[in-house]
């Protein structure tokens, strides 16, 4: 009978720490930018709907003529 061992290695080589505080690096980096672009999201939610989601057409049309010429 054969086991599959799904077990990480560590490894304790300090060659392998600069590659492995780039990968941590990385990864805050990522959610960070992630809870940015999701918070920014969230403040302009309320104008968007009211800016573009709510107006009627005829301002639509006005902005687009206004735009022409």
């Amino acid at each position: 009978m054969t086991y599959v061992s799904n077990i990480t290695s560590v490894s304790n080589d300090p060659s392998d720490w600069p590659y492995i505080s780039s990968e941590f690096f990385f990864s805050y980096w990522t959610v960070a930018t992630g809870v940015v672009v999701i918070y920014d999201w969230v403040l302009t939610l309320g104008q968007e709907i009211e800016l573009i989601w709510v107006s009627d057409e005829s301002n639509i049309k006005k902005r687009d003529c206004s735009a022409i010429s």
